[in-house]
């Protein structure tokens, strides 16, 4: 899948496992994980629905995103982007990644 970020700096840490410790210690190995499969899907219908990782829709103010679980409370919020059918994953072949964030505290 093709994997854009919202900033230089989301890009240069999820791009290397040794930042992705350091910044975000506690979750890096599921975080590297993710990405890992993000990376070797061609399409967001091949990142499962089941625990773990449940890929999920998400709504209100993060409304058009979906959620990928890291930990218990941690997530990795991506956007599809180009052109896509929101009914069909297999159409998103290309993302965002918007954040990792708890968006439960929101």
């Amino acid at each position: 899948m093709d994997i854009e970020y919202a900033n230089n700096a989301m890009k240069k840490v999820l791009e290397d496992p040794r930042l992705i410790a350091r910044k975000h210690g506690d979750i890096a190995k599921t975080l590297t994980r993710r990405m890992s499969d993000l990376r070797v899907a061609s399409n967001l219908s091949e990142i499962t629905h089941l625990p773990p990782p449940r890929r999920h829709k998400l709504t209100g103010n993060l409304e058009g995103c979906w959620g990928i679980d890291v930990s218990r409370n941690k997530r990795l919020v991506i956007r599809p982007i180009g052109d896509y059918d929101q009914e069909d994953l297999s159409t998103i072949t290309a993302i965002r990644i918007e954040d990792i964030t708890d968006y439960h505290e929101r």
